[in-house]
């Protein structure tokens, strides 16, 4: 992976230096044609051509031999923008005569440096060239010409603004384009995370609350509690027969039924109640805001659905029935100790014959009315 990480890297301010290597070559070019117009002398394109290729191999160098890595600054920018600031403040005294090229080619450097360089650094590059300019302008400012005495020098002057614009255009763009794609990781980013999340917090095949998230609902809850006494009632939900689904027709059709099963209790809680599956067979559903008689209906109402169901549809002659253990949550208790409550209630649904609702002792009085038995 960092050996991947380093060759981006490189690419990227290879990538970079060839754009400024073109740069240089446009403005070499440029001066050829003041040669031509007989605006300056050939040995000042000459010079400028060789100090482009010359810096230009510098810093290929360097990135080759990985010397960029080792500072916080992996493309060298602030650099190559002292140099190219140099570099123009340089010409600009040795060519006054276009020394317009030299100071317009100011915009494409700060250009360039805001790529790559931070607040601090653009302000510390921003007074090198400040300084620079100051040195110039004293050395030079008496011969500083506008070469405009001929239809060459006309034509060059105005192809050398267009190609400024075009570079500071492009840098712009592409300035944009890298902060759209920053933008993109970032979201991409964020919905990686959330799945992340919810990896942690769901269960993979039914979609609901994992044992996890089920830990840290009921510690929401006990805290509701505590502090304005908002009652709710933990049930564990267990499927009687399924290990048999299993046994007889597979895990695929064992994991139909177990969504299906989901589906039935989904559709008879309600939005601010909780459902998260415990493990194999065994469901939790938290009835928030509820108190025992209450929970009872809806428990009583998923016992008969389940019973009714089709479940033939997933094996021939699957006959499915749900027992489930309820209790409320009580002042002075830990999670654990309701739990463990409810735990009995279910062992006590399964033990009175399955396909039933049980509550915890000490709740109700006992009824053995229906399918649903109020204590044991």
């Amino acid at each position: 992976m960092k050996a991947q990480r380093r060759k981006e890297m490189n690419a990227m301010a290879l990538g970079m230096l060839g754009r400024v290597a073109l740069s240089g070559v446009l403005d070499a070019l440029l001066l050829w044609g003041f040669v031509h117009a007989g605006v300056i002398q050939s040995d000042i394109a000459l010079f400028y051509g060789m100090a482009v290729v010359v810096v230009t191999l510098v810093f290929y160098l360097l990135i080759r031999s990985g010397f960029q890595r080792r500072s916080k600054d992996p493309g060298l920018t602030f650099p190559q923008v002292v140099a190219a600031l140099l570099m123009q403040t340089g010409f600009l005294i040795l060519a006054p005569q276009v020394g317009y090229l030299f100071l317009i080619n100011f915009f494409v450097i700060y250009a360039f440096g805001a790529l790559g360089l931070s607040t601090f650094w653009n302000a510390v590059s921003w007074l090198i060239g400040s300084l620079a300019l100051v040195l110039a302008f004293s050395l030079s400012s008496a011969h500083l010409q506008f070469p405009v005495s001929n239809n060459l020098s006309q034509l060059l002057v105005c192809l050398s603004f267009i190609l400024t614009l075009g570079r500071c255009i492009y840098l712009a763009n592409m300035m944009s384009r890298m902060q759209r794609k920053i933008t993109e990781q970032n979201q991409q980013l964020v919905k990686a995370m959330k799945r992340v999340q919810e990896l942690a917090t769901r269960d993979e095949l039914t979609n609901i609350e994992n044992r996890r998230s089920l830990m840290e609902i009921l510690a929401v809850e006990q805290k509701r509690f505590q502090r304005g006494g908002t009652p709710f009632c933990i049930a564990i939900l267990d499927l009687d027969g399924f290990k048999s689904v299993n046994d007889n027709f597979g895990h695929a059709a064992g994991d139909m039924v177990l969504k299906t099963f989901v589906e039935i209790v989904r559709n008879e809680m309600r939005l601010s109640d909780h459902f998260a599956r415990y493990g194999g067979d065994e469901f939790v559903l938290v009835l928030t805001g509820t108190t025992v008689q209450e929970g009872v209906t809806a428990l009583d109402r998923i016992c008969a659905e389940t019973e009714m169901y089709d479940w033939s549809k997933f094996g021939k002659d699957i006959i499915l029935t749900a027992s489930i253990g309820i209790t409320d949550f009580r002042p002075g208790e830990s999670i654990d100790e309701a739990f463990q409550r409810a735990d009995m209630a279910l062992y006590g649904a399964k033990a009175a014959g399955r396909n039933r609702v049980m509550i915890s002792p000490d709740t109700f009085e006992s009824s053995d009315g229906g399918t649903t038995i109020r204590a044991f």
